[in-house]
């Protein structure tokens, strides 16, 4: 009897790279990254019918997996869309191109910025996760004295008013991390974070050390502002304080 031996994922070793990637996000990474990435996608409605979105992928970054994603959640014929992957000419090297083609991503190069606004897209996906969203809130308080994060989704008229989403938004950083040791481009390179960063990354994992709870508190801040406790706030109308309905 011919047994078929596999690898560790449970995938056969006659498999491509490609197949063990997409396994490995219905099986090992199903929960962590596929399911919270699909969260994402339908709680602040960042897919719908009609859209045709933009994935760019660099080196050493979540470009991959997120194209991955793209692909899985496509299959699953739910939203009716549109995805192409792009990459910068720079970006374009041996190594790079043969993961992408390993893992099954077929990678148009782009020359610049303005490429993405004549290539038909209307959205740009990028790869900013949970934790960018919780230092943005502190550096935002601890340096800029506000109140602020990167939103889910935005129009970014640079772009001539694409919109930018960010489908990883409910994925963690760490997972992300050890899908790319399996699969992706990882460098080995230290990332290169500024002084306010590096300061920001340190006091989060302080408080984490603290209570493990505190993040995710840190990110449900923002999405549960009581205005009544609020002193001032600022709309494109202008700045508002709680003297304007204080009897």
């Amino acid at each position: 009897m011919n047994f078929q031996q596999k690898n560790k994922n449970g995938v056969s070793m006659g498999d491509t790279r490609k197949e063990e990637a997409e396994f490995s996000l219905r099986k090992k990474y199903h929960k962590t990254i596929f399911s919270r990435f699909a969260r994402a996608i339908n709680t602040y409605r960042l897919v719908e019918d009609g859209d045709h979105v933009a994935v760019c992928i660099a080196q050493g970054g979540n470009g991959l997996i997120l194209a991955k994603c793209f692909q899985e959640i496509k299959r699953h014929r739910k939203i009716d869309f549109e995805v192409d992957f792009f990459s910068f000419e720079e970006e374009n090297n041996g190594k790079f191109i043969r993961i992408a083609e390993e893992t099954g991503i077929p990678v148009q190069k782009l020359h610049s910025v303005d490429d993405v606004k004549n290539s038909g897209c209307n959205k740009l996906a990028v790869a900013d996760c949970y934790e960018d969203v919780i230092e943005m809130i502190l550096t935002g308080v601890l340096y800029r004295g506000e109140i602020s994060t990167l939103m889910p989704k935005e129009k970014e008229h640079d772009f001539g008013g694409i919109e930018v989403i960010r489908p990883f938004y409910l994925v963690h950083k760490q997972d992300l991390k050890e899908w790319n040791m399996e699969f992706g481009m990882v460098t080995g390179t230290k990332e290169d974070f500024s002084d306010q960063q590096e300061e920001v990354k340190r006091l989060l994992e302080e408080f984490e050390n603290i209570n493990p709870g505190i993040a995710a508190n840190i990110f449900k801040s923002v999405e549960n502002v009581n205005l009544n406790t609020v002193i001032a706030y600022h709309t494109g109308m202008g700045l508002h304080s709680f003297l304007e309905d204080y009897e």
